[in-house]
């Protein structure tokens, strides 16, 4: 791996741990100081969802015609000053929900600008064969900054306050952008669009290509099914450890770091998978035990050792499906996908991923408030099975 994939890499993991924090301490800052409701925490998620789903496209095909790094740059820079306001209004004593809900509808559009663009840039910095080894080493210091930012943002938020820990965010992308301008490496000339073709034809070209290629359709069929699970689970998730089990955040913040820990296992072991286990069977056995998770926290009886074992196999299992599961059809989709269309494939995936994130969310919400929280965690868990089920139906030629 080269030194511009390292600072890649570095950028990455540096942005993904401030990350972290904001996920942690932004749902407890609602629940605790707001005290939330279910409704309200699927409003927050889906308000991060919303820009993607309804600019995305626009926003793919403009990452197409761009050069990639530069994107990267400014989604970092934007999402610092974004995270400003919040402390801001904290600390001023003027905080309240449609405020956490704006300021995840505004981060939402750049989480999306930067997700994209970094996936599409990845394969200009290293070669085809190297791209699950690339990918694994992403998902490893995603890990690692998942670890870190859950052991200290529960900590964080415990002792000093959600504020503090979204200040530290707002640091940390700012240390991805000076990594980010660092990179030497020149990257390709954008393509230029073609000569009479339609404004029409090329901001669905994404789409396009992902109905008319089986593997990308299966893959986006698999993704719909599990991330509609994830946010009927994450619905709740916190809403039952918190309220319902009672741990405090620094406890849960230390048992969220061992999800982490397998998670980093994984993605470092990502690429040794048997060439013959590559692709399909590490797509359907990620989402296996990704799906397995939700089940075994739905049978923690409360804050006692049985509900600590309860978190931490869930996070051990699906954290560590999960990423096995990522790397594999992350790295598929980027070999089999023409690099012209990688940005508008990434983004029409993100746009149908939101469609059915929301779906989940409004789900989430009807089940946690209509049958409690445990059977939503089961329905959750239904939900990502039927991803497995349908990954069944990748194949990894075009």
């Amino acid at each position: 791996m080269t030194r511009d994939f390292a600072r890649l890499l570095a950028a990455a993991t540096i942005s993904n741990l401030g990350s972290m924090l904001t996920a942690l301490a932004l749902p407890l800052l609602a629940i605790s100081l707001l005290q939330a409701t279910p409704g309200e925490i699927a409003a927050l998620n889906a308000a991060a969802i919303l820009p993607g789903l309804i600019f995305g496209l626009f926003a793919a095909q403009a990452i197409d015609r761009l050069r990639r790094r530069p994107v990267l740059i400014v989604a970092d820079l934007i999402r610092a000053l974004l995270l400003l306001a919040l402390p801001v209004a904290a600390f001023a004593g003027v905080l309240s929900m449609t405020q956490i809900v704006g300021f995840a509808l505004c981060r939402g559009m750049f989480d999306f600008a930067f997700d994209v663009a970094e996936q599409a840039y990845l394969p200009s910095l290293v070669p085809a064969e190297e791209l699950v080894r690339a990918n694994g080493r992403l998902q490893a210091g995603d890990s690692s900054a998942e670890a870190v930012g859950f052991a200290l943002g529960g900590w964080l938020v415990q002792w000093l306050s959600a504020p503090v820990a979204l200040l530290v965010d707002s640091l940390s992308y700012l240390v991805s952008a000076v990594l980010l301008l660092r990179i030497r490496s020149a990257e390709p000339e954008p393509e230029k669009p073609r000569i009479g073709a339609r404004r029409t034809a090329e901001l669905f070209a994404g789409v396009v290509e992902i109905w008319r290629t089986p593997a990308l359709r299966a893959l986006a069929l698999s993704s719909m099914w599990t991330v509609a699970g994830a946010q009927v689970v994450g619905t709740v998730y916190l809403l039952f450890v918190y309220r319902e089990l009672g741990f405090a955040p620094g406890v849960l913040g230390l048992l969220f770091a061992v999800g982490a820990v397998s998670s980093l296992g994984s993605a470092l072991l990502a690429h040794r998978v048997p060439k013959a286990l590559e692709g399909r069977p590490a797509i359907v056995t990620g989402l296996v035990l990704y799906a397995a998770g939700p089940l075994v926290l739905s049978l923690a009886p409360g804050a006692n050792l049985w509900g600590v074992t309860a978190i931490a196999s869930q996070q051990l299992v699906a954290d560590g499906g999960y990423v096995l599961y990522e790397v594999h059809q992350r790295s598929l989709r980027q070999r089999i996908t023409p690099s012209r269309l990688l940005g508008r494939v990434g983004g029409s995936l993100r746009l149908l991923n939101g469609a059915a994130m929301l779906a989940g969310l409004a789900l989430g919400a009807w089940l946690g408030d209509s049958f409690g929280l445990r059977p939503t965690l089961v329905a959750g868990a239904g939900l990502e099975s039927l991803g497995a089920l349908s990954a069944l139906a990748v194949t990894q030629k075009r």
